[in-house]
């Protein structure tokens, strides 16, 4: 049995926190959380609305991350803390010896990036980052259809990724400081370049035409992902949408479409000249399966070759020059 422990209890921490009853081989033993009232809230509100119950009769509770990781012998650790805290906590529970899986993006820089890199590297642990498109089945669909090459060439691919300002955490919510959130680019544009990223490896330059709205930082965002030879790619986010989270996926091909949106929930493949279909696909939850596929690597002892650390860092470095391209006014800024 590995035993975990949550370091950050707010929305995303529930939300972990209610998935680990339900994978086999894991227990939940500790959570930690700088704010008293967190760590006795069942529930909470994400932009995908309840976090999802959880139950901590059984855990012990901690005050801080430092207070959970000195008291208690476990194995993995969860983090579910501000984008700005991911490294510290990610390396300091890996210099305890506990394999870490981190929510994305993975840290608010490449520098801490490389830091958390390094310290998984010298305690011969595993590190993943919770990138859960790489576990969602339409993504995954896409991702199989480009790589058999079933309907032909990928010819494009856009994305959509907005919703209002997180509110949760009220006016002096971390969320709200583009300093330590990276904005709606960093935090939940990130999906999507981590996509691109997963689906294609990294461009070999982007183009983004982005604004700040409420945090500083670039909150409203286009960008095109140039692909030498490659589809074109675009991705588009917004923290000022008024109408709730919603997402978007067209994935155009040479002989098929396959198109979903967040709000109905339903995937559609469209043929030339073939009546429109929905396309069938696994009922899973990608937030169980991610969390599940990392434990399964431990216990394994492999690394988890779908969502690699090293990956990941490369989405963040194709996230900041985005960052980068937007505060230059949509510059071209070259990758490879």
């Amino acid at each position: 049995m590995l035993k975990v422990g949550i370091i950050g209890f707010g929305g995303m921490g529930h939300f972990h926190a209610s998935q680990y009853p339900q994978i086999p081989g894991a227990e939940l033993v500790a959570v930690a959380d700088i704010r008293p009232e967190q760590l006795s809230a069942a529930s909470l509100q994400i932009n995908l609305g309840a976090s999802g119950v959880c139950d901590l009769s059984k855990a012990r509770t901690y005050g801080s991350g430092d207070e959970l990781l000195a008291k208690e012998k476990l194995d993995v650790v969860d983090i579910c803390l501000p984008t700005d805290l991911h490294a510290e906590y990610a390396v300091k529970a890996l210099r305890a010896g506990c394999h870490v899986i981190s929510e994305k993006p993975m840290a608010r820089t490449l520098r801490e990036a490389d830091l958390m890199l390094k310290a998984a590297r010298a305690a011969g642990r595993q590190l993943m980052i919770a990138q859960c498109l790489r576990f969602w089945p339409v993504y995954e669909r896409v991702r199989e259809a480009h790589r058999s090459g079933e309907f032909g060439r990928l010819l494009m691919v856009s994305m959509r990724r907005v919703s209002p300002t997180p509110g949760w955490g009220g006016a002096k919510s971390w969320f709200a400081d583009g300093k330590r959130s990276g904005g709606a680019l960093l935090d939940m544009h990130i999906h999507d370049t981590d996509f691109a990223n997963w689906l294609l490896g990294v461009p070999a330059a982007v183009a983004t035409s982005g604004a700040p709205f409420r945090t500083g930082a670039i909150d409203n965002a286009v960008t095109h992902y140039l692909y030498e030879n490659g589809p074109v790619v675009t991705g588009e986010t917004s923290w000022g949408y008024g109408a709730g989270f919603h997402s978007a996926l067209c994935a155009i091909f040479e002989n098929a479409t396959i198109e979903t949106g967040y709000r109905s929930g339903d995937v559609t493949l469209a043929r030339p000249g073939a009546a429109v279909e929905k396309l069938e696909l696994p009922a899973k939850d990608p937030y169980r399966e991610e969390i599940a596929y990392f434990l399964a690597c431990i216990r394994e002892g492999r690394e988890p070759e779908n969502c690699t650390p090293f990956s990941t860092r490369e989405t963040m470095r194709i996230a900041l020059a985005e960052e980068r391209s937007a505060l230059a006014g949509g510059k071209r800024v070259t990758l490879k």
